[in-house]
């Protein structure tokens, strides 16, 4: 189960950063010590797909009082 999660973890980053399939298919081999299927790769990112889309529109609550904080620094 642990090692399931870090695999998914995984996955999400590299998700995330935009890595190509042929790398995702690489790392997944290491990572699993077994080959997968660039078909195992895409249901993967659809998965991940609809558990990112469903984080993006779930619902903030309401809220009363927004307040925010800045500091800017003028870098050379």
């Amino acid at each position: 189960m642990r090692s399931e999660r870090a695999l998914m973890l995984a996955l999400a980053e590299m998700y995330v950063q935009g890595v190509s399939t042929r790398k995702w298919l690489r790392s997944t081999e290491r990572l699993c010590g077994t080959e997968i299927s660039s078909m195992q790769v895409s249901r993967a990112a659809a998965l991940l797909d609809e558990v990112l889309e469903a984080w993006r529109n779930r619902p903030l609550g309401t809220i009363i009082y927004l307040y925010l904080d800045a500091l800017y620094e003028k870098v050379r």
